[in-house]
């Protein structure tokens, strides 16, 4: 019982030192005074292969969704759907999406942390393991949600 509540309460606090909360209301996850709204499917060209994120909350929703060629986030923000180019990327190459890729266009911007799941094979794609979503705001703070998905691919 003393480990179990050491574990929350060692949770608690590393979300806390992570970051700001995040708030789901009305179908979408707010972060870091931008609120993600559910997206449409989405659709491949042939040979293309896209990156598809859920937020892993209480209702997950279809957040994010990034081809790998433009390169182009895809996601609905504060109401209006936004095109954010990719401005960095690092770590291991998994069908044209990285580790780490960080996207922004104007006023919005948030970087994507993903571990692909090698043991979990997937015709045309992977799964993502673990993954997170932050955002920053003007005052410094980070907010952190935590998202999951794959990369699926259509064939050429």
């Amino acid at each position: 019982m003393a480990s179990a509540l050491r574990f929350v309460a060692v949770a608690m606090a590393s979300a806390f030192l992570a970051g700001g909360a995040l708030a789901q209301r009305d179908g979408g996850v707010e972060a870091g005074g931008m609120k993600f709204g559910a997206l449409p499917s989405q659709t491949l060209k042939p040979g293309q292969c896209g990156l598809f994120l859920w937020s892993r909350t209480e209702r997950p929703e279809f957040i994010v969704f990034v081809p790998d060629n433009p390169a182009r986030a895809t996601a609905i923000i504060n109401g209006r759907i936004r095109q954010l180019d990719r401005k960095t990327k690092s770590g291991d190459l998994v069908l044209g999406h990285y580790r780490k890729q960080s996207f922004a266009s104007g006023a919005f911007a948030f970087e994507l942390e993903l571990t692909y799941d090698a043991d979990r094979t997937v015709k045309d794609g992977a799964i993502i393991r673990q993954g997170v979503l932050r955002t920053y705001d003007r005052k410094g703070g980070t907010t952190v949600v935590p998202v999951g998905g794959m990369i699926g691919c259509q064939a050429g």
